[in-house]
C-alpha cells in the first residue's frame, strides 16, 4: 500500500522515540523549537517556525494537522521557551542544541547525481552511497577518538547523504564558537573545489587511526564501484589533481613521473590505474609526493559538512524518520557500526511511502535510539550486543583497540590505552556559564570561519 505524508505524520512517524531522544539529558521539551513544512491546496510552500509543544502527542497533532505538512525540523532548547516573542524580544536565547553533522553529496564535485533533465537523482545518488556511507563512518570515529562523543544516531537523510547526531552532554552545551572549532578541527575548511585536502586533515587522518579507512573506501568504493578511474578523461584529471610538477625537486624524478599521464591511458582498468599510480609515486620515495596522494585521495573521501548545519544553535535540522519531500523516502536511522552503515542500501532499506512496508519501519524504528552504555562499550574495545546500534561488536574499533594494546605491550605498560588529549581540552569554563571559550594556551584552530550573515535555518 501506499502513504500519503499526512497519513505518516499522523499514524506511523514514532514521536515517542524522537521525544525520548531530545530530551535524554533533562531538557524541557517546551523549550525546543520546532519548525513545520508544508504547502497549500494551489502549491504554494508553507513554513512555520517557532513551534512549541510539551509531549509527543502535542508533537504529533501540531505536525499531522499542519496544511500539506512535507517534513518538520527541530533546532536548540532555548532559555526561556521557543516562543516567537521571546526569541525575537531576545528574552529567551539558545542554551543547548544536539551537535549535528550534515554531508551531502553534492558538495563532491566529482559525483555526477543528475539525470538527463539535470534534476538531482535519486538513483544516481543510491549509487554514490557508499561515499557517504565512508564520510559517516570516519566522521563518527574522529569525533570519539578526538573528543570523546560516543552517543551518535546517524541517519540517512532521504536522497544524497547522511546525518550524524550527537547527544553526549558537553556536545549539547557546545557554544557556537566551540561548535565551530570542533568543525573546523574535523575538516580544516575544505572547500567544495579543492583539488586536494588540507594538510591539516592528512594530520587528523594519521593522529586518529584513520588512513586504512580512507584507502580502502577510496579503493574499494571510488576507484571499484563508482569507476572513478574508468575512463581516459578522468585518470587524466586524477593524475592532474596531483599537480607533481609543483614539488621543488621535481626535475630530479620527471622522468619517472613526466609519463604518468599517458601510462595511465594505455591500462585497462581503473584498479590497474589506481596501483600503478600508486606504486610509482611510493618508488620516488619522496614524503612531500606521499603526503600530497594522500591529500588528493582525501579529497575523495574526507566527509564534506554544511558548515551551518553544525556551527550556529539557531540553525533547524530536519527531524530523524521525516520524509524527504521528492523520494517519499522516511530518513530512517542506520545504526553506528561499519557493518550497518556501509550495508545499509537506501533504496532497499529506508521504507518509502509509495510503498509501504511496516515491519521495515518497525525494524529502523528499533535503531532510533542512542544506546550510551553500548556506545562506551564499543568505544572501549568491549561488545555489547542489541541496542539501538544494531548487529554486534564493531570490529574494526575492536582491532584499533587490539592495535593498541599491542603497542603499549611493546613498551612493557598495561593493556589498554590512554585518550589522546580532546582538541578542546585547553578550553576553560568561565564561571556561571556553560559555553566553552578557549584557554590562554589554547592553539588557534587555523581557517575558523568567520560570523557573517544569519544562515538560512531551512538549508
Amino acid at each position: 500500500m501506499s502513504l500519503t505524508p499526512g497519513e505518516y505524520y499522523a499514524k506511523h512517524y514514532p514521536y515517542e522515540q524522537l521525544v525520548k531522544l531530545l530530551t535524554r539529558n533533562g531538557d524541557d521539551l517546551a523549550n525546543c523549537e520546532f519548525a513545520l513544512d508544508g504547502k497549500t491546496a494551489s502549491g504554494d510552500k508553507l513554513y512555520k517556525r517557532y513551534v512549541s509543544v510539551r509531549n509527543a502527542a502535542e508533537l504529533r497533532a501540531a505536525v499531522s494537522r499542519f496544511p500539506g505538512i512535507r517534513a518538520f525540523h527541530f533546532g536548540a532548547f532555548y532559555s526561556h521557551g521557543s516562543s516567537k516573542e521571546a526569541v525575537k524580544s531576545g528574552e529567551s536565547v539558545p542554551s543547548r542544541r544536539v551537535l549535528s553533522f550534515d554531508v551531502d553529496l553534492t558538495d563532491l564535485e566529482f559525483l555526477d547525481l543528475k539525470d538527463a533533465d539535470g534534476q538531482v537523482s535519486a538513483e544516481m545518488c543510491d549509487k554514490a552511497y557508499p561515499v557517504s556511507a565512508a564520510a559517516a563512518y570516519i566522521l563518527r570515529r574522529v569525533l570519539h577518538r578526538a573528543f570523546g562523543f560516543t552517543e551518535l544516531l546517524i541517519v540517512y537523510s532521504g536522497r544524497r547523504g547522511v546525518h550524524v547526531h550527537v547527544f553526549d552532554e558537553k556536545a549539547m552545551t557546545l557554544s557556537d564558537e566551540a561548535r565551530t572549532a570542533v568543525l573546523d578541527f574535523v575538516d580544516c575548511g575544505m572547500r567544495k573545489s579543492d583539488a586536494h585536502a588540507p594538510t591539516g586533515v592528512r594530520l587528523i587522518m594519521n593522529m586518529y587511526g584513520q588512513r586504512k579507512d580512507v584507502y580502502r573506501s577510496f579503493h574499494t568504493h571510488i576507484v571499484g564501484e563508482l569507476g572513478l578511474l574508468e575512463n581516459g578523461e578522468a585518470r587524466v584529471a586524477f593524475v592532474n589533481r596531483l599537480d607533481l610538477a609543483a614539488y621543488e625537486e621535481y626535475e630530479k624524478y620527471a622522468p619517472t613521473l613526466a609519463p604518468l599521464a599517458a601510462d595511465v591511458l594505455k591500462l585497462a582498468t581503473g584498479d590497474e590505474v589506481w596501483k600503478h599510480v600508486e606504486e610509482r609515486i611510493h618508488s620516488t620515495g619522496v614524503e612531500w609526493m606521499r603526503e600530497r596522494l594522500d591529500c588528493v585521495v582525501l579529497a575523495y573521501v574526507w566527509p564534506r559538512i554544511d558548515a551551518a548545519v553544525t556551527k550556529d544553535s539557531k540553525h533547524l535540522t530536519k527531524a530523524p524518520f521525516s520524509c524527504h519531500a521528492a523520494t517519499g523516502r522516511v530518513a530512517a536511522a542506520m545504526g553506528t557500526e561499519r557493518k550497518r552503515i556501509f550495508s545499509f542500501k537506501p533504496a532497499r532499506d529506508a521504507p518509502a511511502l509509495a510503498a509501504w512496508d511496516q515491519p521495515l519501519m518497525d525494524a529502523a524504528v528499533v535503531r532510533f535510539r542512542v544506546d550510551a552504555a553500548r556506545s562506551a562499550a564499543i568505544a572501549s574495545g568491549g561488545g555489547g550486543g542489541g541496542g539501538g546500534g544494531g548487529g554486534g561488536v564493531d570490529m574494526e574499533d575492536m582491532e584499533d583497540m587490539e592495535d593498541m594494546r599491542s603497542v603499549a605491550g611493546a613498551h612493557g605498560r598495561r593493556t589498554g590505552f590512554k585518550r589522546k588529549p580532546s582538541p578542546l581540552a585547553t578550553c576553560v569554563r568561565t564561571a556561571g556559564s556553560s559555553d566553552l571559550h578557549r584557554g590562554p594556551d589554547a592553539p588557534v584552530v587555523r581557517g575558523a570561519r568567520q560570523a557573517g550573515k544569519e544562515d538560512d535555518p531551512r538549508r
